[in-house]
């Protein structure tokens, strides 16, 4: 085999197993209501979020609404509402949630310095994996 032809295939089995792992679901990812995701960022409790861009149109009630995956994490309070910091480091949990992002709420997702966005091509290849589990 030629040389570069290996090294070419080197890069594309690193590429595929880089998001195997990226796009794998968390198994202690907690689901969040639209409630709670509201109020942890109004809490600014968020860690880490990536929004799933475009939104996907679903029905609640009957109703179409068009919402958004969220993924990311938040930090972990105890019951006084302060956060957890065993060891000097905040404790922090992964969440999962399908939200609707009103203008407000994606505002102050996007002027955080913790927000990400996740674009069409990658969600493509992340639901070819899930799917072909």
């Amino acid at each position: 085999m030629k040389r570069p032809t290996v090294i070419f295939s080197l890069v594309m089995l690193t590429t595929v197993v880089v998001i195997l792992f990226a796009t794998r679901p968390g198994l202690e990812s907690r689901r969040l209501s639209q409630a709670e995701f509201i109020a942890l960022v109004r809490s600014n409790r968020l860690a880490k979020v990536q929004v799933y861009y475009p939104a996907k149109l679903r029905r609640i009630d009957g109703i179409p609404v068009m919402l958004n995956e969220v993924r990311g994490t938040f930090y972990q309070t105890d019951a006084a509402s302060e956060i957890m910091k065993p060891g000097g480091v905040p404790a922090e949990s992964d969440f999962v949630a399908e939200v609707h992002l009103t203008s407000e709420l994606e505002a102050k997702l996007v002027t955080g310095t913790n927000f990400s966005m996740v674009s069409p091509a990658f969600q493509k290849v992340r639901e070819w994996i899930v799917r072909s589990k």
